[in-house]
């Protein structure tokens, strides 16, 4: 077995050839119920204020941390990393966005965003849609994050909320590099483009590769009071 391949099973996965033998866990419900809240909270905001209201968004932007080689050898990027459909609701979510995003072709995005906000809210509104054991985002600049995940896929998340809740969660796991083939990529990329032309985002032409993020271990950061 080659260094970075892996092999994924239901409950388990192999990396570093055969070497390293992990186990799947799920996001705790807390997680999830603020990646739902999070995005419900822009959506509002987008609808009250447009879309160039929106400054930051810390639940899909954490710090990612991947290995690599020299006398630092970790190496830190903020990465746009989110929730996914579970399986059996994939294909009807994906198709869900790309119609929304193609209602708007040729439209100013702030005549449509009402829609595209709406059909954004069908799949983050309930956590009960999320894939718990999974995350994904799309490669964009492939540098240094992407060279390093080829060499050893595996990873760490550190997601945080800023105050008064100071939420903070690192997540431990194996990343996998999916193509256009794969229907997780079509997702992400259709979650993606449904608001790419919005101003918070940077606007990119291509996006050579997804991110699926297997969890393996979950950590609460989360500051409490030291009496």
């Amino acid at each position: 077995m080659e260094k970075n391949r892996i092999v994924i099973a239901e409950n388990m996965i192999m990396a570093r050839g055969g070497a390293l033998k992990l186990t799947r866990a799920e996001l705790p419900s807390a997680f999830l119920k603020w990646q739902s809240e999070e995005r419900l909270e822009m959506f509002s905001e987008m609808s009250r204020a447009g879309a160039g209201s929106v400054r930051r968004m810390p639940s899909h932007l954490p710090v990612l941390a991947t290995i690599g080689q020299g006398p630092f050898p970790v190496n830190l990027a903020t990465r746009g990393m989110g929730m996914l459909p579970k399986p059996e609701r994939l294909a009807e979510f994906t198709t869900s966005f790309e119609a929304a995003r193609r209602e708007g072709e040729g439209r100013a995005p702030e005549e449509t965003l009402a829609r595209r906000a709406e059909t954004a809210r069908a799949f983050y509104g309930d956590p009960a849609n999320f894939d718990p054991s999974i995350l994904g985002g799309l490669e964009i600049f492939e540098g240094r994050s992407e060279a390093n995940l080829k060499a050893d896929p595996l990873a760490s998340l550190l997601y945080a909320e800023p105050a008064p809740r100071y939420l903070s969660f690192q997540i431990n796991g194996v990343v996998d590099l999916v193509d256009g083939d794969d229907p997780r990529f079509r997702f992400l990329l259709a979650a993606r483009e449904l608001f790419a032309m919005d101003a918070f985002h940077i606007r990119q032409t291509r996006y050579p590769h997804g991110y699926l993020f297997y969890v393996c271990e979950v950590l609460d950061k989360t500051p409490v009071e030291r009496r």
